[in-house]
């Protein structure tokens, strides 16, 4: 018998409106740092401060302060002067990329596997879209990076539902279709939660909408379909009902994809160290 995804839908929301099935809650930690950033009061030693309450994230800022992304000359030893090093924005995209890799866990092993392959994808599409922005004007590497890395965060919440439908997740057809049909409106749910900028919300809502065309300048959500598409095109692959990437509205408002079929393959190509160092720091 086939089952209608809207069902499976309808119930995954009765869940959530009982509160068996929860929305994912950004971690606390990242909580306090946004508002500590947020405060005109507040400095960078105020800020280390809170980062020192959480040892493993203290210590991931030292390592991304040190790594060749960001080091001086000088190797840093503290939380305090690896905040000083990294500037408090590049600190607040870091602390809640790695507060939202915390959410990525689960006991049951079957969806643990989906769940580590859901964050690799996002981890790929975040360094990506990093290294896109960093040779981009108007955007802010990090910034880019975390809306490449929530994109999909509604897949999440599919794969914790699964925990209370086994049936779903033996079934990886109709699984796929709720996903797809599905993910991108929750991870517009989730990011509102969490009340994340506009402009996050607007790149997961828009991330895959190959054919969106809002204005003829770049935006977020750009910056993540064109980190999609650079990653499609290592392995020749093209989105559904896509025929050719130039046909794309996106593909004109990067000049990295202006300068030839090929350019945004050689930036590729030439970011190979850039792009495997974030998703070394981001695992």
């Amino acid at each position: 018998m086939t089952i209608d995804p809207k069902i499976i839908f309808a119930d995954l929301k009765e869940q959530l409106l009982n509160g068996d099935l929860k929305i994912p809650g950004l971690p606390d930690i990242a909580q306090r740092v946004h508002r500590a950033i947020s405060n005109e009061d507040y400095n960078i030693s105020d800020v280390a401060r809170i980062i020192q309450t959480d040892i493993p994230l203290s210590g991931r800022i030292v390592q991304v302060a040190n790594s060749p992304l960001y080091k001086g000359v000088v190797p840093v030893e503290s939380c305090h002067a690896a905040v000083n090093r990294l500037g408090m924005k590049v600190v607040r995209s870091l602390v809640t990329s790695f507060a939202v890799r915390r959410l990525y866990t689960t006991k049951n092993s079957k969806s643990r596997k989906q769940m580590e392959e859901l964050w690799k994808h996002s981890v790929k599409i975040g360094a990506i879209s990093f290294t896109l922005a960093r040779v981009t004007p108007g955007f802010n590497p990090e910034v880019a990076m975390l809306a490449g890395l929530t994109h999909d965060i509604g897949e999440l919440v599919i794969l914790q539902y699964t925990e209370l439908n086994s049936d779903l997740l033996a079934n990886e057809l109709l699984l796929q279709e709720v996903i797809k049909t599905y993910k991108t409106r929750l991870s517009g749910v989730i990011l509102k939660h969490w009340r994340f900028d506009e402009e996050f919300i607007k790149a997961a809502l828009g991330a895959e909408d190959w054919l969106r065309n809002p204005s003829e300048t770049a935006d977020l959500a750009d910056v993540v379909m064109a980190a999609h598409i650079m990653e499609m095109s290592l392995v020749n692959r093209l989105p559904e009902a896509v025929h050719n990437f130039s046909d794309l509205p996106v593909y004109l408002k990067f000049p990295v994809f202006k300068l030839g079929e090929f350019a945004h393959r050689e930036l590729m190509m030439e970011s190979q160290d850039e792009i495997a160092e974030l998703q070394k720091l981001l695992r």
